[in-house]
């Protein structure tokens, strides 16, 4: 059997094939091989033989096929101004060698190599193309960076209502809810916590107080102070909250690279955080979010809206000229038949660009709906059913 072994290491096939024979000898006549426990032996070791040289098989067909597999080398150009051909910048590299474009980005693309040593080649050089200077590195591998927990049964669900819109689902996990639910509980309990608004001299259907700045509900304005309630200094935004919009704006763009050009939104820096509780009696009327600063909503900075605890029906639909301005019913919205969505525990819901002037209120909040780990958390109503927390971040300057 040590001339099996050698064969096996020697050459994979021969291998199986003599231990196979072997096997076979063995099967036909186990007499030709001597006595009883010699023959039993020697079939042990055949079989042996026959596993060995599969594996040793197996393992020279991968290596040959991952080796087959290995990506080309890729560059990165940067400095690509929009109006330059990517067939121009693929003329000027194949100078280098065989290459070709693979993916065009704004400002920059990605060009492919066939040999190694060429890529090498072209990263050593100055490229000037249509009189404009273009960087060539090898390109890295980028690992995505997640903020926002997911939970893993669930994957993330991201839907674009419209240009400028969109609902995301199940970015959040029950982990992170909860924690984000407790501190602003926690936060609520202060001096400066909950308290009924009025608008237009009537109680508004919620309970409400403001992180970072405070929105006056009577003068349609923000101040550092609450000035259409007790004058107290508005609580400080945490900085995890602010970290958590941010988070939420880059896992969104990376999920959402092949619709990014509609899913994208210009960079945010909150400063007010609008936290509403609602019983499930509660409502909100259609409007608009305009008393931001005139930079901020013609830049289509986003409002970010985070639900937390029972569910709701969400109205909204564009602006339209037919619709009294200071609207703050459904007066006027039937003949623009507004759209709506089921805000669900940890919905994050986002408009801006073009849709930042959106339309938008909440119709009913349902009971029975908050999940049961949320509920304990989540302040009651008078019936004992958990309500419905709602933060909605903003940038005021």
């Amino acid at each position: 059997m040590q001339c099996c072994g050698r064969v096996a290491v020697l050459h994979p096939l021969v291998a199986v094939t003599h231990g196979w024979q072997f096997k076979e000898t063995l099967q036909r006549s186990p007499e030709r091989s001597g006595w009883k426990h010699e023959g039993q032996s020697m079939w042990n070791s055949g079989r042996v033989v026959l596993l060995l040289g599969s594996f040793i098989w197996r393992r020279c067909h991968t290596s040959r096929r991952t080796s087959c597999r290995s990506a080309p080398p890729v560059a990165f150009v940067g400095g690509v101004p929009p109006e330059m051909e990517s067939e121009e910048v693929q003329k000027h590299l194949q100078q280098y060698g065989s290459c070709r474009v693979v993916k065009r980005c704004r400002g920059y693309l990605y060009v492919r190599f066939q040999e190694a040593q060429d890529l090498v080649a072209a990263v050593g050089a100055k490229h000037l193309v249509g009189g404009r200077d273009l960087t060539v590195e090898v390109a890295k591998a980028k690992k995505k960076q997640w903020y926002c927990e997911i939970d893993p049964d669930y994957p993330p669900r991201i839907r674009r209502l419209m240009d400028g819109v969109v609902h995301i689902q199940n970015m959040l996990s029950m982990a992170m809810q909860i924690n984000i639910a407790k501190q602003v509980i926690s936060l609520s309990s202060a001096r400066a916590g909950f308290y009924t608004p009025r608008f237009e001299d009537r109680a508004m259907r919620l309970r409400m107080f403001c992180l970072g700045r405070h929105w006056d509900t009577q003068t349609h304005s923000y101040s550092d102070v609450r000035s259409d309630c007790d004058g107290r200094p508005v609580l400080a935004m945490p900085s995890n909250l602010k970290e958590l919009v941010e988070g939420i704006l880059s896992d969104l763009k990376q999920k959402c690279q092949p619709m990014a050009h509609k899913a994208h939104f210009p960079p945010m820096e909150p400063d007010t955080c609008i936290v509403n509780w609602y019983s499930t009696s509660g409502s909100l009327g259609v409007h608009q979010d305009l008393d931001e600063s005139e930079q901020s909503i013609a830049a289509g900075i986003p409002v970010i809206s985070i639900s937390l605890g029972s569910s709701a029906r969400f109205l909204y639909h564009p602006d339209h000229p037919d619709i009294p301005k200071d609207s703050d019913g459904c007066d006027g919205c039937d003949a623009i038949s507004p759209r709506s969505a089921l805000l669900r525990s940890g919905d994050i819901f986002i408009f801006g660009q073009e849709a930042r002037r959106l339309r938008h209120g909440i119709a009913k909040v349902f009971p029975r709906t908050c999940p049961k780990k949320l509920v304990e958390v989540i302040e009651t109503d008078g019936e004992g059913e958990a309500g419905r927390l709602n933060l909605t971040f903003r940038q005021t300057r």
